[in-house]
């Protein structure tokens, strides 16, 4: 995904894993970055006259002096400005170096590109993101999801579609019955069957949930038996019959993707607060029928940019043999194997059933995956 971004004579381009900085200018394409931060490279580059009006040595700095990236809006120009807190040393206090601006205007001006690109910015960095003059940044509209009626996702995505050819190669490598927690998939001699658990914490929180507790596929009768949940609340307000579809009405398998963000900011002292990015990732399966998607089931995966910005190689604190560099390292890879594990379950199942109906399976992406 590429994104340009303008500012004051100056535009951001981000892209391929780089966020890079240009000069403003009609010949777009002789142009050079004159500022370059790319993820997991440990330094920021720039070229020497960039490097000489900013005060920053050579061409290369390490990112371990990046103390924090810093966004807010001065009162005083009506600009929102972008740039780092710079130190040799944690201790240290560190120094502002000014990176954009954006043209003088309201608060609410400029507001949506200026913290696209600092947030970024901070992810390419590794560093914490740091907000002053601002109490708190507005939320950026969440990705649209399914309702009742709808055949996919109603907001920007991406699409991508495995032929059964190529469903059945995947298929032999997933091994049956799956489990994960809430979840069990299991074959038997002319049928697929799945099961899932009702969270109900989910949809107080107003998140989508299957309906059904229960999919079996019947390959010798070419029928789909949906079973509701069963208790006190569903005699008086569901059917305890479920639901009967025959695999002729099935379309395709959708594996949709779903990342949402909520910012929240910590405040640190006068005017100043550090801006947490959470991160809610959720992979739903869908049957989609001519006039409606069904959901069969969804797993979720939480984290934050407190724990993906944090960087095992800045200084003594995060030194690979240090405490503090130990635990770092614990904490992401157990954080990225719970979403490999909900990742992997619920392409699994998509996997599982597309091929047992003899379909197509798409995979859908709604909103940034940048960070996954």
């Amino acid at each position: 995904m590429t994104t340009i971004i303008q500012a004051d004579q100056t535009e951001i381009d981000i892209r391929d894993g780089s966020w890079r900085l240009y000069p403003a200018g009609p010949d777009v394409l002789s142009r050079l970055a004159v500022f370059k931060a790319t993820r997991g490279s440990g330094v920021i580059e720039y070229d020497a006259e960039f490097g000489e009006a900013h005060g920053l040595p050579g061409t290369v700095l390490s990112m371990e002096f990046v103390q924090a990236v810093v966004l807010g809006y001065d009162g005083k120009t009506q600009r929102w400005l972008l740039g780092f807190h710079l130190a040799h040393r944690p201790e240290d206090k560190p120094r502002w170096l000014e990176l954009v601006s954006w043209p003088p205007g309201a608060n609410t001006t400029h507001v949506a590109e200026a913290q696209e690109a600092a947030r970024e910015l901070a992810e390419y960095v590794g560093c914490p993101l740091k907000v002053f003059g601002a109490k708190k940044l507005p939320q950026p509209p969440a990705p649209g999801t399914a309702r009742s009626g709808a055949t996919g996702p109603l907001g920007p995505h991406t699409r991508e579609e495995i032929d059964p050819q190529r469903v059945r190669l995947f298929a032999r490598s997933v091994t049956l019955p799956l489990q994960y927690p809430g979840v069990w998939l299991g074959a038997g001699r002319n049928d697929i069957t799945l099961r899932v658990s009702r969270d109900p914490k989910s949809g107080k929180r107003g998140e989508e949930v299957p309906a059904f507790v229960q999919c079996i596929i019947d390959l010798e009768r070419h029928m789909i038996r949906l079973q509701p949940p069963t208790g006190l609340l569903t005699g008086f307000f569901g059917s305890r019959r479920g639901r009967e579809l025959h695999t002729d009405q099935v379309h395709n398998v959708e594996l949709r993707h779903t990342i949402t963000r909520k910012h929240t900011t910590k405040p640190e002292g006068h005017n100043l607060a550090t801006e947490i990015t959470h991160l809610h990732y959720t992979w739903g399966v869908y049957l989609t029928l001519a006039d409606e998607s069904l959901l069969l089931l969804v797993t979720h995966h939480n984290t934050s940019s407190a724990l993906l910005r944090k960087r095992a190689s800045v200084g003594d604190k995060f030194s690979i043999d240090s405490k503090a560099g130990i635990e770092y390292l614990r904490q992401h890879q157990a954080d990225q194997a719970a979403y490999e594990q909900a990742e992997t379950v619920a392409r699994a199942v998509g996997i599982v059933i597309a091929n047992a109906l003899g379909l197509h399976l798409v995979k859908t992406q709604v909103g940034d995956a940048a960070l996954s």
